[in-house]
């Protein structure tokens, strides 16, 4: 290595430097890129974070309306199925009645204008008997008697039923003026609960939509985090492949500079000995002269063995 040319080690110790420079500019770019990437991650995480509290009220909210939404409904269902029974028992007791007045007419038919009365009637049937039971009759006064008590016996049971059918009726228009009020409520209420639940509905609906909306959000958020922070994690992968870089040249670098140095120096001492030789060369020339010689100069002539090349040439 001591051999080498200074020139060129200096050329390559330049080169090194200049690419050391240029490290540490991509490194200091790379590390910005790094923790511009980093603090927008942690921008991000506060933003999810407060978005994920704003859900969760929101999903809380959503899951009360959705349970009232439910209740309202059931309660709705409920009471429609309650109608729906009452109209049906309308319409059945409505039958009824149909046939009851229908029979009340043809009772009406059989007593004639005047109504019966049931105690006159039980009490004409009564007598008659007695009068049957009692007196002698002749077979043609017994068979009108016969004829009067059959009659007598007929608006009876006509007037009773008469009466039967008046009381039914009267009960079953009370139980249907019962039910239809019934029914009068309820529609009401279902109107009521109806509204309640499209208002109910219509919030849920909005509530829905935004927590949808929050989560896609949350979603878009998340996946882009992800992404900066593998795209961060990059820049730091690069950022410690630079820092190494950096330590094999600054390695290089120092080992290089030793080079040169050493380089240097041995140039130098090359050119000092050059200087050392040409001046042993005219001391020989002043030995051989038969000059007289200090020890430092006898020193120098043997240092370059030039002694025993005087003494060669002398002896020629």
């Amino acid at each position: 290595m001591l051999g080498e040319d200074p020139a060129l080690l200096r050329a390559k110790l330049e080169d090194l430097k200049s690419r050391l420079k240029s490290l540490e500019k991509e490194i200091e770019e790379l590390k910005n890129n790094r923790d511009s990437l980093n603090e927008e991650v942690k921008n991000i995480s506060v933003s999810i974070r407060q978005l994920t509290v704003e859900y969760r009220s929101l999903k809380e909210e959503y899951l009360k309306l959705k349970s009232l939404k439910d209740e309202i409904f059931n309660e709705v269902q409920k009471l429609k199925s309650e109608r729906s029974q009452l109209r049906e028992d309308v319409a059945a007791l409505s039958g009824e009645l149909t046939i009851l007045m229908n029979e009340v007419k043809n009772l009406r038919e059989i007593m004639g204008r005047r109504r019966a009365d049931v105690f006159e009637l039980r009490e004409r049937l009564e007598k008659l008997e007695w009068e049957y039971q009692t007196r002698p009759l002749e077979p043609e006064e017994e068979k009108s008697f016969v004829e009067r008590i059959r009659g007598t016996e007929t608006l009876l049971r006509a007037a009773e039923r008469y009466n039967e059918c008046l009381n039914r009726i009267r009960s079953l228009r009370t139980l249907v003026s019962e039910k239809r009020k019934r029914i009068n409520e309820l529609n009401t209420r279902i109107k009521e609960l109806s509204q309640k639940y499209l208002e109910v509905k219509t919030k849920f609906t909005e509530i829905r939509s935004k927590a949808n909306e929050m989560r896609s959000r949350l979603s878009e958020l998340i996946e882009k985090k992800e992404a900066l922070r593998r795209k961060a994690d990059e820049y730091h992968n690069k950022l410690h492949e630079k820092f190494n870089e950096m330590k094999k040249v600054k390695e290089d670098i120092e080992r290089t500079a030793i080079l040169l140095k050493a380089a240097e120096l041995s140039q130098v001492l090359s050119r000092r000995r050059m200087e050392l030789y040409e001046q042993a060369l005219k001391i020989l020339e002043r030995y051989r002269q038969g000059e007289r010689l200090t020890l430092d100069e006898f020193k120098l002539l043997m240092e370059f063995g030039l002694l025993e090349h005087a003494a060669t040439t002398g002896s020629s």
